[in-house]
């Protein structure tokens, strides 16, 4: 019976010890598997920080493995080796060619229906399934049909739906037969942060050659442009992609292939590129083609006064306390400014071959923006509406005043060039 016991006993102790040991090696395992888990983090924290601060091609350069470049497209990153490889394209090429692949069939080329003899010839971008197509105002002409040749070399007639002659933009639309093609619309980069040195491609027809293709990058954002028509359009995106005449109405896109602005001119001497060409950025495009289908015109915010952007010489021939703003030369009788409180001038002066009035307001201030130039006034008032109402100040004899609630009359090429400059 002592014996028996005794057993139990010793076979408790060494179950005990056991439990003992096996417990310890589980705390054990348990820490080192919690040592190699923070580490994991820590090298996983690295090396993101690396990618983000050094881009991927540092991290592989880390681990010897030769990569030339690096292309980004729809369905992630794919890697292409350097001398070592055997691919027959580089990244760069290859994001090209996926880019061109993507829109090309998003792109058709525009005929007036007076020039289908060709010599007048432009580009659209579809950005709709049921036939809305965006273009420029001057690729359509004076006329209301057009023909459109989509990339399988079909055709349609299309109708315009409205333009807007400030921004150059139009839409016109197409209908297509149910055993057609279907239309694929392009997809812009509404969100995106443009940065100046990224990869701009246009694709168009440049002199009627269909389906163009150019690369470049994005040379400046937020440039100023004025029109033929005497208009002025802010935050352009200015680009060396080369465009051509031909290419007007086409898609600027970025390397994925969604649309960042709407080619609409260069800057040329010759009439062809010469490195420096403007487009549209996207906001304003999808801003004023919603505007278009839903009312075909576009609602824009000005003020009825007769301007002068003042000069050195303006300033210091009328002794005026400050040297930057618009000059108030006169206003529109019971006009919305008028009925307002804002003052014109009364001091008639012959100024080139127009007719001034000094002594009016000067217009230092819209809102909470700076007004120096015609410029500043034209910014801060592209994207109102008409019946706006918008704070104004204003220089009167020597001192700041706000008037505040000034109510914006319908901008029109004609009203916009009450302003002497």
């Amino acid at each position: 019976m002592k014996s028996k016991h005794s057993f139990s006993f010793y076979f408790a102790i060494i179950t005990s010890i056991l439990a003992v040991i096996f417990f310890s090696i589980l705390v054990v395992i348990w820490t080192i598997q919690i040592k190699n888990q923070t580490e994991e983090e820590k090298l996983r924290a690295t090396l993101q920080k690396i990618v983000k601060d050094k881009g991927e091609a540092t991290l592989f350069s880390m681990a010897g493995i030769p990569i030339s470049n690096i292309f980004y497209g729809d369905d992630g990153l794919s890697l292409f080796q350097g001398e070592s490889g055997t691919w027959n394209y580089s990244a760069d090429e290859q994001q090209n060619i996926a880019v061109y692949n993507k829109v090309k069939n998003s792109v058709v080329e525009i005929f007036s229906t007076q020039d289908l003899a060709g010599s007048n010839t432009g580009t659209g971008v579809i950005i709709s399934s049921d036939g809305y197509i965006l273009t420029n105002k001057h690729v359509l002409g004076s006329g209301d049909n057009f023909t459109v040749v989509f990339s399988d070399q079909t055709n349609s007639s299309a109708i315009l739906v409205g333009a807007d002659t400030i921004t150059d933009i139009a839409v016109i639309k197409v209908t297509r037969d149910k055993n057609e093609a279907k239309l694929i619309p392009v997809s812009f980069a509404i969100d995106e942060q443009l940065q100046v040195g990224q990869k701009a491609l246009a694709i168009g027809n440049p002199y009627g050659y269909a389906s163009s293709l150019s690369v470049g990058v994005v040379s400046g954002l937020n440039r100023i442009v004025s029109t033929s028509s005497g208009a002025i359009l802010p935050t352009m995106i200015q680009t060396d992609a080369s465009i051509n005449p031909g290419n007007s109405g086409g898609p600027l896109l970025n390397g994925h292939g969604q649309m960042i602005g709407l080619n609409t001119s260069i800057y040329t001497t010759t009439g062809s590129s010469q490195g420096i060409s403007f487009a549209i950025p996207a906001t304003t495009v999808l801003s004023v083609a919603t505007d278009l289908i839903k009312t075909g015109k576009v609602s824009r915010g000005w003020l009825d006064l007769l301007l002068v952007e003042l000069n050195p010489q303006i300033v210091e021939y009328s002794d005026l306390p400050v040297s930057e703003g618009i000059l108030v030369s006169q206003v529109v009788p019971a006009g919305n400014a008028d009925k307002a409180g804002i003052k014109g001038g009364s001091k008639k002066t012959a100024y080139g071959k127009s007719i001034i009035y000094l002594d009016g307001d000067i217009i230092t201030k819209i809102n909470d923006t700076q007004i120096s130039t015609y410029q500043d006034l034209f910014t801060v008032l592209f994207h109102t509406k008409s019946g706006d109402k918008v704070d104004v100040t204003v220089i009167r004899s020597g001192k700041s005043v706000v008037i505040k609630n000034v109510v914006l009359i319908e901008q029109t090429i004609e009203n916009s060039r009450w302003v002497i400059k």
